[in-house]
């Protein structure tokens, strides 16, 4: 506190607070006590001096400091100018803190002229020679006074300012900006604090010792807590959890991290948060085994929330276990390359003072050779470099790797984990590894993942099943309760796409009026008026009512986006990510952002990022696209990246990306981004502090939801309250949406047993079932041979449909690859079976065959086998014609090809499709009636129109229709909605039954209700046909 005596209450507390301390290793020595004589800073230094020469005592052999000799030791401290660089001076070599460079005075019972002072020993927490005292009302040469100073091994790393009960905080906060003000941390030896306390008897915070005056900042001020995230404010409680030995070490030892980053503004120390030092020792608990009674090491995850500082956790787990004994490696993983450079880079800086080194990796052969070294360490690498590697070991029968003792530590372990890829790593490292992952959104039964089945059987289909029970969680409630994280302003706009609620209400009566004539308007309105606006949004969109349409809807979000940026970005201060679905969007809506900005006579720093085609999306850009992306973005940034070559191009564009947008809007500097569009790229793991809004113009849910809200929600400042969340598609919708992601996140969710088959007797079970399937149809090419064989075709759908969910099944096994001899059926013929099962049920107007049942065509695991539809046939066609005489033709040899092609086109289960491609090369190609001026499939286009028109007049002629309404209610149906056929009022009304040639109903009323019942079905049938 000030110079300002203490009242009675306050010694008090203060004498009870230091008795509370004596209980947990500390000392209260009465030289060190301003209560009873005065206590200098100069007297702190004068019992340090007597430690150094304590702890230093082989080194010193036998001989103290002489004054000369702690002068300049005085010198080299009086130069570090903040707790930073102290900090850096404490970690060095082991994490013993160092002052090197000492020369000694002449004496002839020394040997060492020049010698290096241990200065800290942080690694000798439960033991050792290190000591604990505590200074009492310390002052200093600019009349200040410290409440309390915990001195470990004599230097003054934990400051305490007390205030009473009916005091704030913010006072005893304010008091330390002040002491900082008036240089009491800089370049002396009170810099070396590394952590401050302000504590009353009713409430306790701490934070690191900031670098400048500047840095203090009340959003990074923390409560301590215990191990279920309840925070801990009765002062006896903080001391005996929080200040008690080996706890108040270990904060400013092994729980501080330095972060060396590449800008200077951001380099700092930190001290963990107790969630943070919670799920450390619960990590390195199970990779012991100390937390169960067999002491048998398991694996485990950890969900803490997205923007808590899992990186950090995560990094000191490895560290942790690195450092100790027993373990070979411990291999950070990462799914994707983007997150490999980001989080080597982090980890690199982290690391930069401990005494592990981090190993990134270019290449599969550079991870081996690290994996094989003996050199302890974190490999940092990718899920997909590490899954090659064990499938390059397994191929050489090389179990090398396979008897290590590796420790692997899964970022974002919400994502890729449940695939294949982790399988076979954890399958080959099964012996020795062990497996923690790390997310902020773990898989709950709710988020139903479709999963893989081990090798015990089991399905895996959560985050616990995969990895082993939570370790320690700490959700997004909690968090932002903690005010650890940002809580969410999340908005929902309406752009236009329909008026209110009560004019959708109004459009929806009207289609219940027109699908239920029997309902009275009072039955009708009823209904209407009873709906929630989440059911109303719901009925319009299934009924077509409620459709966001890119032409309209595009240019309406970029204009309310632009309308608002200086206020939402404040001044560009701050910059956002947009976020739809597909790339083509994300190109559309940088088009349309250029064309409004040009059109408005502004600048805005846009950027655009997506998968330029890598291992987890191999789909190429074009060129020219990228090229045009590239020089846009050097207009604004200076730098031109080279469009086609991968690690100058795309590679390095995206990293300088990625990096940039963490330095906020233009308003800070006009070569910063002030906005990126992204599909799926930086929606999780993507951490930048100067980000405050996301806006979504797409469908997200649970943990894709919570990730993506997250990237806004990283704490900042007193200008940054809240991430900003701002929707455009479906309103209410959208808040149920969120609604139930937020319950999820805040709470947790299920995680059921499920244990199924062996992968042997799954395959097994399936050659049964297609055993059994066989003979209900022999030759599936000879569906129409049972087609009006009623109980032919059920024996045979009920066979098909029971073999394929067994199939479906077996394919969710990690060792899933099609065995022609153990599934007693080859591939293809599989294929004829799933298109005969398609000709004989799916018929147009109804849902497509149930998901359960995949065909295997066109999967990536069956990259090799050919697709064969109608576009390939008529590509096929398209390159074998010949024009002679301005007329398309084809040999004879050709037409034998084309017609095997069709054939099994309708195998396949494209019966319909297959019968038009043939009529139409039958009676217009092979008699040579198509010309040359038009494409073959062009032409197929025109012929289908034609016959579509025909139908039409011919069905308009039976019924008495008007064919120009009945051919815009073709247009205008949607095989999404099969039972509701467009302007059904109009074609009724428009019926002329004295001029229907089918008038076998016999009079105009029965007329239109036969007509009713047939239309639907008839418009199904062409639309699927002729479509």
């Amino acid at each position: 506190m000030s110079s300002a005596p203490k009242t009675a209450a306050e010694k008090t507390y203060q004498e009870n607070f230091v008795k509370e301390l004596k209980k947990y290793k500390w000392q209260a020595p009465d030289f060190l006590d301003g209560n009873i004589q005065k206590v200098t800073v100069a007297d702190l230094v004068a019992h340090w001096r007597g430690e150094l020469n304590r702890i230093n005592a082989d080194q010193l052999e036998g001989v103290e400091l002489t004054d000369n000799e702690f002068k300049q030791v005085m010198a080299k401290v009086n130069r570090i100018s903040n707790s930073y660089e102290a900090a850096k001076i404490l970690a060095i070599e082991e994490s013993k803190g160092k002052i090197d460079g000492i020369y000694r005075d002449d004496n002839p019972n020394i040997t060492r002229k020049q010698i290096t002072l241990t200065i800290f020993k942080k690694a000798e927490v439960r033991g050792g020679d290190s000591s604990y005292k505590i200074a009492r009302e310390v002052q200093t040469s600019n009349n200040n006074r410290f409440d309390l100073v915990l001195l470990i091994n004599g230097l003054p790393l934990i400051n305490i300012e007390q205030k009473r009960a009916d005091k704030t905080l913010d006072e005893a906060f304010g008091q330390f900006i002040r002491y900082y003000r008036d240089g009491e941390y800089s370049n002396n030896f009170m810099a070396f604090s590394q952590m401050m306390v302000i504590t009353s008897e009713i409430a306790t915070r701490y934070f690191a010792t900031p670098k400048t005056v500047g840095d203090f900042n009340p959003s990074f001020v923390f409560h301590w807590s215990d191990k279920d995230n309840k925070p801990i404010n009765n002062w006896q409680t903080v001391v005996e959890h929080f200040l008690m030995i080996p706890m108040a070490h270990q904060m400013v030892g092994d729980y501080l991290v330095i972060d060396e980053a590449r800008d200077e503004e951001n380099r700092r120390h930190m001290l963990l948060r107790p969630y943070q030092v919670y799920a450390l020792q619960s990590v390195e608990g199970a990779a012991f085994g100390w937390d169960n009674d067999e002491k048998v090491p398991h694996g485990g995850f950890v969900w803490h929330t997205t923007g808590s500082g899992k990186t950090i956790t995560s990094f000191k787990t490895a560290l942790f276990l690195s450092t100790r004994a027993g373990f070979d490696k411990v291999v950070f993983l990462v799914d994707r390359r983007e997150l490999d450079n980001r989080t080597s880079e982090n980890f690199k800086a982290y690391a930069a003072y401990e005494s592990v080194s981090v190993d990134d990796t270019k290449h599969t052969y550079q991870l081996k050779k690290i994996l094989k070294s003996v050199k302890n360490g974190i490999v940092v690498t990718t899920t997909f470099k590490l899954n090659s590697l064990v499938k390059e070991l397994e191929e050489a029968h090389d179990d090398s790797l396979a008897d290590k003792k590796i420790v692997f530590i899964i970022d974002e372990a919400h994502r890729t984990t449940m695939g294949q890829m982790m399988g076979t790593i954890k399958s080959y490292f099964k012996k020795n590894g062990l497996f923690f992952g790390f997310t902020g959104t773990p898989l709950f039964d709710e988020n139903k993942i479709k999963g893989k089945v081990n090798e015990k059987s089991e399905v895996i289909n959560t985050t616990e099943k995969l990895f082993g029970p939570k370790l320690h969680q700490y959700t997004i409630d909690e968090a932002i309760a903690d005010k650890n994280v940002l809580g969410f302003h999340v908005d929902y706009i309406n752009t236009g796409e329909f008026k209110s609620y009560d004019d959708l209400r109004e459009q929806l009566a009207e289609k219940i009026k027109q699908e239920h004539p029997e309902l009275t308007e009072r039955e009708i309105e009823r209904q209407v008026q009873e709906m929630s606006e989440v059911d109303v949004e719901k009925q319009a969109q299934n009924r077509g009512l409620l459709e966001y349409q890119d032409e309209t809807h595009i240019p309406r979000v970029v204009e309310e986006i632009l309308n608002n940026w200086e206020s939402q970005s404040q001044g560009r201060e701050f910059n956002a990510i947009l976020t739809v679905a597909y790339k083509n969007r994300v190109i559309a809506y940088y088009d349309e952002f250029k064309k409004q900005l040009t059109a408005r006579g502004e600048t805005l720093n846009v950027a655009m990022t997506f998968s330029f085609g890598n291992e987890n999306d191999p789909t190429p850009i074009d060129p020219k696209l990228v090229e045009g992306m590239f020089k846009d973005y050097a207009a604004f940034t200076g730098i031109e990246f080279v469009a086609g070559d991968k690690k100058h191009g795309e590679d390095a564009y995206f990293e300088d990306l990625v990096e940039r947008a963490t330095r906020g809007g233009s308003g800070r500097n006009p070569k910063n981004i002030d906005l990126i569009l992204v599909a799926n790229q930086l929606l999780t793991g993507y951490d930048a502090k100067r980000l405050n809004t996301l806006y979504v113009d797409r469908s997200l849910e649970l943990q894709s939801l919570i990730q993506a809200y997250s990237r806004t929600n990283r704490v900042f400042g007193s200008n940054k309250e809240f991430g900003t969340i701002i929707n455009f598609q479906y309103p209410r919708l959208t808040e149920q949406i969120v609604d139930t992601a937020l319950k999820l996140y805040g709470s947790g969710g299920k995680s059921s047993k499920a244990i199924v088959d062996t992968y042997e007797t799954a395959v097994k079970k399936l050659a049964i079932k297609v055993i059994d399937m066989i003979p209900t149809l022999p030759d599936p090419t000879e569906w129409q041979a049972i087609e009006n064989d009623e109980e032919k075709k059920e024996a045979f759908i009920l066979a098909f449909k029971d073999a394929a969910e067994q199939l479906n099944l077996v394919e969710q096994y990690y060792e899933f690859k099609w065995n022609d001899l153990t599934f007693g059926i080859d591939e293809h013929t599989w294929m004829q079976y799933f298109g005969a099962y398609k000709n004989l049920t799916w018929k147009p107007g109804t849902p497509s065959p149930p998901a359960s049942i995949n065909p295997l065509v066109g999967k990536t695991k069956l990259a090799g086998t050919q697709v064969i539809d109608a576009n390939h046939i008529l590509r096929l066609i398209g390159s074998k014609v010949t024009s002679p005489n301005g007329v398309q033709t084809v040999d004879s040899e050709t037409l034998r090809i084309i017609h095997e092609q069709i054939q099994e086109l309708s195998n396949m289960g494209e019966y319909e499709q297959a019968q038009l491609l043939k009529e139409f090369v039958d009676t217009e190609l092979v008699p040579g009636n198509l010309s040359s001026g038009l494409e073959f499939d062009e032409a197929f286009e025109v012929w289908k129109a034609s016959k579509l028109q025909n139908v039409v007049i011919d069905f308009s002629l039976e019924w008495g229709l008007d064919s120009d309404l009945l051919v815009k209610s073709v247009k205008s149906y949607s095989i999404l909605q099969p039972d509701v056929v467009p302007y059904i009022n109009e074609l009724i009304s428009s019926v002329n039954f004295s001029k229907a040639t089918n008038q076998t109903a016999g009079n105009l009323l029965r007329h239109n209700m036969t007509l009713t019942t047939k239309l639907p079905a008839w418009i199904a049938e062409i639309k699927q046909k002729y479509s």
